[in-house]
């Protein structure tokens, strides 16, 4: 994980934002209870390239991404999830204040069988300086 995720997902840890929020980490492999608490999950991705046909170099410039997953209760609701998924975003944009985001995509919100939940997938297009360690 790159050491941009680092700071945001820390920074977050401490932002009243978050505060009835579960944050981890992609990795921590941590055990969820049911009902499912909103659930917060920081990680960074590889560009998969070979998906795009035209105009995918424009958006983007670096070769990772960083992953922020929202994972609501399915009682609350797909409205629910969409609507801190969009409070989440913002925040965490408002918290970079270094200025490495440069583009944001959320995915449609969806319900997980697997996990019976609602969960929508956002991804921030970070500046190249600072996936190399200099920003």
């Amino acid at each position: 994980m790159n050491s941009f995720i680092d700071e945001i997902y820390n920074l977050a840890l401490s932002d009243s934002v978050f505060e009835n929020c579960r944050l981890m980490k992609a990795n921590d492999f941590e055990k969820l209870n049911f009902p499912v608490q909103p659930v917060i999950s920081f990680d960074s991705e590889k560009y998969d390239r070979m998906n795009f046909l035209l105009g995918y170099d424009i958006v983007e410039s670096a070769d990772e991404k960083a992953v922020i997953t929202v994972v609501t209760d399915e009682k609350k609701g797909g409205a629910f999830c969409e609507e801190l998924a969009k409070n989440i975003c913002i925040r965490l944009i408002e918290l970079d204040e270094g200025r490495n985001i440069i583009s944001v995509a959320v995915d449609r919100c969806v319900f997980d069988k697997n996990i019976l939940a609602y969960k929508i997938k956002i991804t921030f297009g970070l500046r190249e300086i600072v996936l190399k360690g200099e920003g």
